[in-house]
């Protein structure tokens, strides 16, 4: 069985990182699994069967993504856009 793996999720895997922590935030989703570990900020890559080994418990769940659907205003990246109109733009200086 595959495991339902979401960006933001917080895991707990069964041993312990050398700096001595227990928690991972998924940030790559893929055929490799990219971690952050949670108390000294390293990342990893793990292949998913390996990660699905290792993983004991889900400590929290990442928001459910929707496939096709457009990105909500809050997760649309930053910067300034212009809106999208069927109409030239006005000239200018007249």
């Amino acid at each position: 069985m595959v495991v339902d793996f979401r960006m933001g999720d917080v895991l707990r895997l069964r041993k312990a990182h050398p700096c001595g922590g227990f928690q991972w935030e998924v940030v790559r989703l893929g055929a490799d699994i990219g971690l952050r570990c949670l108390t000294c900020g390293r990342r990893v890559l793990l292949e998913r069967s390996v990660l699905e080994k290792r993983l004991k418990a889900f400590q929290s769940r990442g928001a459910e993504a929707t496939v096709g659907a457009p990105p909500s205003p809050s997760q649309a990246p930053a910067g300034r856009h212009e809106p999208v109109t069927d109409q030239p733009p006005a000239e200018q200086g007249r």
